[in-house]
């Protein structure tokens, strides 16, 4: 039996399909039970309850004498009231008997078994792992972000997989023309569930018709002005939450993604034309400043009215909104020009909503008509979707370059994040070319963006633009912190990433945390570059076991969204993060995908990458051997920071390889660029180059060089930087037979790489310091304080240790009687001296001080 279409059979309706049989069985019941059972199955208005429920335990109990009894009861939070009281009746009777109950209900609803005592198992969907396998076996031809999308939707549920992929057309699978949204129920949905929809009464129907228009749901006030406008109250919605179908009390979404296209399916075309309307005029009411009144919707074409709600959304930065309304205003549109507009408009919002594949899709869907801004608009969301969708480092540049026009464009005006992929492209390919001409735009502009101007000269020349940057990062940062301004989450990511490149993580890491907060839910064109950009920032920082957790749902997301670009970068890290730590089999097949990726799509940058984690490798290896590495390490030019990054390898390889000129020569670019004064990460590599190349060649000032690049170490970021140098300055000093000195040098690294999981290094310093008489002690030992680290005074101990406990810059102030300005200036200055960038790595590094202040 099953609870879907019985209420409207009246009491005892789900019992119907049972009848023949139960009245078979009840022939040797008595009389008053026998009357009772055939009166209720035959739909008497009003039938003798107790009486029938007593019958039907007795007709089961024995049936059950003859052999084991499974009922089986569908959708039972469905069923009618009788039939519901029936089961549960029933189900309390049994124990004792051959009879069992197996029930299938929702979750989050009511049910008949509510308090009774029974065993449950929960059910949960197809992983997105086992639902993908599903579609591919059904839909071979499904696009990337097609996939996904079903996938959202579906949550899991294979009959709603099926059906929805099955209703869409071919173009739409292959990602050729948009997703209708919401998406088409298709007819084994219907099937199933349809019914239980149209049996809805229609008040209800009209606002599950208009909640279906909306993705995450609909706030109560919002959906009781918009119940008014249909003629109706909230209390319509009562019959579908009793259903199951929806629930919520600020805010009304449906229980099942699914149930948004069966609302929206099942909806006649004239409730579809009524839910329209009442949502654009609720938007044009919400927003009548910015789109002219919500009269001007009434009594106005379909097309239109959404055309006119989609620019008031748009005014407001409601993209989402506006997306769904360009789109629809195309969709229902009868003028051919007039549709490519919308079409095109509502491309760039899905570029702000950060969905370049459905952008990619719209914009085609707006191709061929001839009107200037339409070309100039159709060309700018191309180039953007297609340099995070199907990147070509020749095609990009081209493509961004054509986008840079002047003049006017539908929709939202993307061209500035299309100038700042043009400046991350010359990055990638190491050309300074595509950068310039970002810069020279940006030039042009009436009133440029000064965070943008400051991301663009990071690309074009970190170096020789080093204080035109650290400038405009000052400018801009500064009323930040005063509380001052208020940036939008893009201009923080362009910032992010200005204070990334050119060696400023501490920075970097507190503007990518703020832009990945601050950003709302209807702007994530930046999503994907913040948070690539906040991996990179945990691989600088040693935090390796974090990106081995985070990275692989990154790399989902970004297979969903088609973001190929984005998923290839996060993998580079990924990579990085096994290589420091010497996992080469994790890393094996990440290297050949990197090496692929950047010699089919021409990013050295990848490249460059892809070498340094290979030289890792090798090495760790070696040193886990107890021999040195003969691994090549190409150069890289100083603009990109991976080069800059393996500075001190490339020497080390070179004079591993008895390449002594290639080592010096590199020595030599460096100081000709200024690199020492670069940054302090910097500095500790040259210095560090400065010592290896002293240490081979037996020179007298190779322990005062040593010393240099250990006084570097205490303002440096990145914590194997610092191990590398205690490692390889502990090695030379047991070489002269300081014994005391390599101890202390050894100790540090040993416990240092212990701390970060860099497993080949670890063992590389324990085996030194076993040859000078170390023994170690248990495993979980605190590390000791870095050797060439200045002392902690008192007063910033006791900021740092409260801080570590939790305790804003505020309430540290109250309790010592200084002002808040002053915790953060202790703070600031505590944290690259700790080799930290943020209060979370606070209890780490006390550890690793272990009180030696």
């Amino acid at each position: 039996m099953s609870g879907r279409d019985t209420r409207a059979r009246g009491a005892f309706g789900a019992f119907e399909p049972l009848a023949d049989e139960l009245l078979a069985l009840a022939v040797g019941l008595p009389d008053l039970l026998r009357t009772a059972l055939r009166r209720a199955l035959a739909g008497d208005a009003a039938p003798d309850a107790l009486s029938t429920y007593a019958a039907l335990r007795q007709v089961l109990a024995s049936a059950a004498q003859r052999g084991p009894v499974l009922l089986v009861v569908d959708d039972c939070h469905l069923l009618d009231t009788a039939s519901a009281r029936a089961v549960t009746f029933v189900t309390n009777r049994l124990p004792g008997t051959a009879v069992a109950v197996l029930a299938a209900t929702a979750d989050d609803v009511r049910d008949p078994f509510d308090g009774c005592e029974i065993t449950e198992v929960s059910l949960t969907g197809l992983d997105q792992h086992r639902a993908g396998r599903l579609l591919t076996a059904r839909h071979q031809d499904l696009a990337a972000v097609v996939r996904a999308a079903v996938i959202s939707a579906a949550q899991g549920n294979p009959l709603a997989l099926l059906s929805l992929s099955d209703a869409l057309t071919p173009a739409q699978r292959d990602g050729g023309t948009p997703l209708p949204d919401p998406l088409p129920a298709g007819p084994l949905l219907d099937g199933r569930l349809g019914g239980l929809f149209r049996s809805l009464p229609l008040p209800t129907r009209d606002l599950l018709a208009l909640l279906a228009l909306t993705e995450a749901g609909m706030s109560t006030v919002d959906l009781t002005h918009a119940a008014e406008r249909l003629g109706t109250g909230l209390d319509a919605l009562d019959p579908a939450e009793k259903a199951g179908l929806v629930r919520g009390d600020r805010t009304v979404r449906f229980t099942r993604r699914f149930f948004r296209a069966l609302a929206y399916s099942t909806a006649s075309p004239a409730a579809r034309r009524r839910a329209h309307t009442a949502w654009t005029n609720l938007g044009l009411a919400r927003w009548a400043s910015a789109g002219g009144g919500a009269h001007a919707a009434r009594g106005t074409d379909g097309d239109a009215s959404f055309d006119r709600f989609a620019r008031a959304a748009a005014a407001r930065g409601q993209w989402s909104a506006a997306l769904r309304a360009w789109q629809r205003a195309a969709d229902a549109g009868s003028d051919p020009a007039g549709r490519s507009r919308g079409y095109a408009a509502a491309a760039t919002m899905a570029l702000r909503c950060g969905r370049p594949g459905l952008a990619m899709a719209l914009s085609r869907q707006a191709q061929g008509a001839r009107e200037p801004a339409l070309a100039r608009t159709v060309s700018m969301v191309q180039a953007s979707a297609g340099f995070d969708t199907a990147f070509t480092a020749d095609t990009n540049r081209a493509s961004l370059s054509a986008a840079l026009t002047h003049g006017q464009v539908l929709g939202c005006d993307g061209r500035d994040w299309a100038a700042f992929q043009l400046a991350l492209l010359g990055s990638l390919t190491h050309r300074p070319g595509p950068a310039r001409q970002a810069l020279d735009w940006l030039g042009a502009q009436p009133v440029p963006s000064a965070a943008l101007r400051t991301a663009v000269l990071a690309h074009l020349d970190p170096v020789g633009r080093l204080h035109e940057i650290r400038s405009g990062l000052a400018e801009a940062t500064g009323p930040l912190a005063a509380g001052v301004a208020r940036s939008n989450a893009r201009e923080l990511t362009w910032l992010a990433d200005a204070a990334w490149r050119i060696d400023d993580l501490a920075l970097s890491e507190h503007l990518t945390a703020t832009a990945l907060r601050r950003g709302r839910p209807e702007d994530r064109t930046h999503l994907s570059h913040a948070s690539a950009l906040r991996v990179a920032l945990m691989v600088a920082a040693g935090r390796w076991s974090e990106v081995r957790a985070v990275v692989p749902a990154l790399l989902r997301e970004a297979e969903r969204e088609g973001l190929t670009r984005y998923g290839v970068s996060l993998k580079a890290q990924l990579l990085l993060a096994y290589a420091f730590q010497g996992r080469a089999e994790q890393a094996g097949e990440l290297l050949a995908d990197v090496r692929r990726w950047a010699r089919a799509y021409d990013s050295p940058h990848h490249g460059q990458i892809a070498s340094y984690a290979a030289y890792l490798l090798a090495e760790s290896g070696a040193v886990t051997a107890g021999g040195g590495s003969h691994a090549p390490l190409p150069p890289g030019p100083v603009s990109d920071v991976m080069a800059r990054h393996a500075y001190v390898d490339t020497v080390r390889a070179a004079l591993a390889r008895g390449r002594t000129a290639l080592a010096r020569a590199q020595a030599a670019r460096a100081s000709l660029h200024g690199l020492e004064g670069f940054s302090a990460d910097m500095r500790l590599a040259v210095r560090h180059a400065r010592a290896l190349l002293a240490a081979h060649d037996g020179r007298d000032d190779t322990g005062q060089l040593f010393r240099a690049a250990a006084e570097a170490a205490t303002a440096a970021s990145r914590p194997f930087a610092r191990g590398r140098l205690a490692l390889d300055h502990g090695m030379w000093l047991k070489r002269q037979r300081e014994m005391a000195g390599a101890r202390s040098q050894l100790r540090f690294a040993h416990d240092l790489f212990t701390r970060l999981g860099a497993a080949p290094w670890q063992e590389s310093a324990r085996a030194e310091l076993r040859a000078v008489g170390v023994r170690l002690p248990g495993p979980g030992s605190i590390a000791q304080a870095d050797p060439g680290r200045p002392a902690l005074t008192a007063h910033e101990l006791r900021i740092v240790r409260m801080a570590a406990r939790g305790l804003s810059n505020q309430e540290i102030a109250d309790q010592l009687a200084i002002s808040p300005r002053t915790v953060a200036s202790h703070l600031y200055k505590v944290f690259p001296r700790l080799g930290i960038s943020s209060r979370r790595e606070l209890d780490r590094a006390l550890q690793e001080l272990g009180d030696h202040t």
